[in-house]
């Protein structure tokens, strides 16, 4: 469940280390009950195809410069996510589960991801489609298709990811993308120092983050930060509107409650 505020705040509140419920891993937002099996089968689907797309980018550009790009970062941290969280899935259904606020290791690293890679995922595609698309690069559909796959395809597995699982978005991790972005920005830099190129030879990775022009790439860089603090105050936003509905419309559940007779009621309260 998303947090609003906590009278104190602890390192379990900034880090991934615990959460009031372990199920909130495993189960769906869409789903009455706690069966992990729901979200498995989605997980599965999901992480199948991000897999194939990664498979498929490498294997049509390979280089030695496929790491250097951003895409690709992105393309890493959501096909990480949604395998760390097919893993999730698969432990407990295995291995019955018990409610613990201490993580398990392999939670908090799909934690982790997850709230790293939905943001830098979808803030790849706002600045690709905004700033570098160019209809005219293209020298097939095949390669259209890849394209839109790593830079549209893969925010749509991370977004569908937040709104069908339960998984927590705190406030508070907002510095986890944001400090992954800091440093591509940072390792832009020091590979343009070192003298470093893109695929073409060009001294740059992404022209528009030439630091040749340090000014420019200086405010390239801050529009992006405040960017992807908007982005990931808006998956907060969502993940409270899915936890908000899904606990009101599917997730509540009635209690049994012991009849009381006029009696009992009128003696307790004179007590």
């Amino acid at each position: 469940m998303v947090k609003l505020f906590r009278e104190k705040l602890g390192i379990s509140d900034v880090w991934v280390s615990s959460n009031d419920k372990l199920s909130d891993f495993y189960a769906s937002s869409w789903q009455r009950g706690d069966s992990p099996v729901p979200l498995l089968v989605v997980r599965v689907l999901l992480a199948t195809v991000a897999l194939a797309i990664l498979i498929w980018s490498v294997a049509e550009g390979p280089s030695p410069f496929w790491l250097v790009y951003l895409t690709n970062w992105g393309l890493l941290l959501v096909t990480m996510m949604l395998i760390s969280g097919l893993v999730v899935s698969i432990v407990i259904v295995n291995k019955k589960p018990y409610e613990t606020m201490e993580l398990p290791w392999y939670v908090s690293m799909y934690w982790l991801l997850y709230n790293v890679a939905v943001s830098i995922a979808i803030m790849i595609t706002a600045l690709y489609w905004i700033l570098l698309y160019d209809s005219g690069t293209f020298e097939s559909r095949r390669m259209f298709w890849l394209d839109l796959s790593t830079h549209g395809f893969n925010s749509c597995l991370a977004f569908i990811e937040v709104v069908v699982s339960r998984t927590p978005v705190r406030i508070l991790h907002f510095y986890q993308p944001l400090g992954v972005g800091l440093w591509y920005a940072a390792f832009t830099g020091i590979y343009y120092i070192a003298g470093g190129t893109d695929g073409n030879g060009n001294h740059f990775i992404y022209e528009i983050l030439d630091w040749k022009y340090g000014k420019r790439s200086g405010s390239i860089v801050g529009i992006s930060v405040v960017g992807l603090i908007v982005i990931y105050i808006l998956l907060w936003l969502l993940a409270l509107a899915r936890d908000k509905i899904s606990t009101t419309y599917i997730r509540t559940t009635s209690h049994n409650l012991q009849t009381t007779t006029p009696d009992e009621i009128l003696h307790t309260r004179i007590v």
